[in-house]
């Protein structure tokens, strides 16, 4: 049994993956991570979910790697130093995540841990795409660059299509990203250094003129740390349209509230503008690689955006798009360019490439 887990700082979301790849997981969610402080009740918690099966692995979903992680890495001697390290870039979440990984390895001292990081797949960016316009000091005083994110997600993607493919791969997830890859190597990525960058999410602004900023502060007085609220969490969608909704119920709307229909269209214009991107530094497209816990729910939006640039050769499928497989094609035999939808969840992506590494 391999056990993988997200923690946010919030809550602590752990999935319980027996060899069986097809069966379902066991699901349990902390919400109060004060519970596992105490290291009897932390046992029984994990001993509960793992039932009387042998815990082969713990698999952590970590946010960021920063320059010290290019690929998963498993807990040793050397992780600590370097994990520690990361703390200016996440100066809230490395210090907790440190803590929850020492107490799982202080516990379950046998059980190998890896981690698995958002930015790793990033690390071979270009330099075009991975250093923004700013002083260069910046750089090595403050590493402010394009770390990427969705990394896992895109990784997989890549792995579904052709070596010499260029692809787009999009998740639609809490946040949404767009990625250009070819040879296996992403090329462009929509978020690079904040969640505020790239995309608009469902409270935050995504790509904005920095020179809003200013105005906000000189014009209406606000504080640089109203202005932080208001781009994280008072933005985007909720922003645009007054309701604080999941993206599926926003989009029950759709139609019947212009506020709404607004919101989705700045959101697929964005979607585009990245797509266009990563279609002109590969030079052409040849497949599209669709994933994340939203991509079901945003089909139609997504069904849009495909009808939007059927002139590049895509031969969308009516939807809906059928099956139960884990991966969904969306457009025809005849299209030039593949679409196809991978289903899988992020937690079993990376229960099955732990799996692959335990081997």
């Amino acid at each position: 049994m391999i056990l993988v887990i997200d923690y946010n700082l919030r809550e602590l979301k752990i999935w319980s993956f027996k060899k069986n790849c097809e069966e379902s997981p066991d699901f349990l969610l902390v919400k109060d991570v004060e519970e596992i402080r105490d290291n009897g009740s932390f046992k029984r918690c994990i001993r509960g979910i793992a039932g009387k099966d042998q815990i082969e692995a713990f698999a952590f979903r970590v946010l960021s790697g920063g320059d010290y992680f290019l690929k998963p890495a498993f807990v040793n001697s050397v992780f600590w130093g370097k994990f520690e390290k990361l703390t200016d870039l996440l100066p809230f979440y490395i210090p907790s995540m440190l803590e929850i990984i020492k107490r799982f390895r202080d516990t379950f001292q046998n059980v190998p841990i890896v981690n698995f990081f958002e930015t790793s797949f990033f690390s071979n960016l270009p330099d075009e795409e991975k250093y923004y316009a700013l002083p260069f000091e910046y750089y090595k005083n403050s590493r402010i660059k394009k770390f990427g994110f969705h990394g896992i997600f895109h990784e997989a993607n890549a792995a579904i299509v052709p070596s010499g493919d260029r692809t787009i791969s999009m998740v639609f997830d809490k946040q949404t990203t767009v990625c250009a890859i070819h040879n296996k190597r992403p090329l462009s990525i929509s978020l690079g250094y904040t969640p505020l960058e790239g995309i608009m999410s469902r409270r935050a602004c995504g790509d904005l003129d920095p020179g809003i900023v200013f105005y906000l502060t000189n014009i209406h007085k606000f504080s640089i740390y109203e202005i932080d609220e208001m781009l994280k969490d008072n933005s985007g969608f909720l922003g645009l349209t007054g309701y604080d909704l999941e993206l599926g119920d926003m989009l029950k709307l759709y139609g019947k509230d212009p506020k709404v229909d607004l919101a989705f269209d700045v959101y697929k214009a964005q979607i585009l503008k990245y797509i266009g991107e990563g279609i002109s530094v590969m030079g052409g497209l040849d497949s599209l690689v669709i994933s994340g816990d939203n991509a079901v729910i945003l089909t139609p939006v997504i069904y849009n955006i495909l009808k939007s640039i059927s002139f590049l050769g895509i031969n969308v499928e009516r939807l809906p798009w059928s099956g139960d497989k884990e991966l969904i094609s969306a457009t025809s035999e005849e299209s030039r360019v593949r679409v196809c939808i991978n289903k899988m969840s992020l937690s079993r992506l990376i229960f099955c490439e732990t799996a692959k590494l335990l081997r």
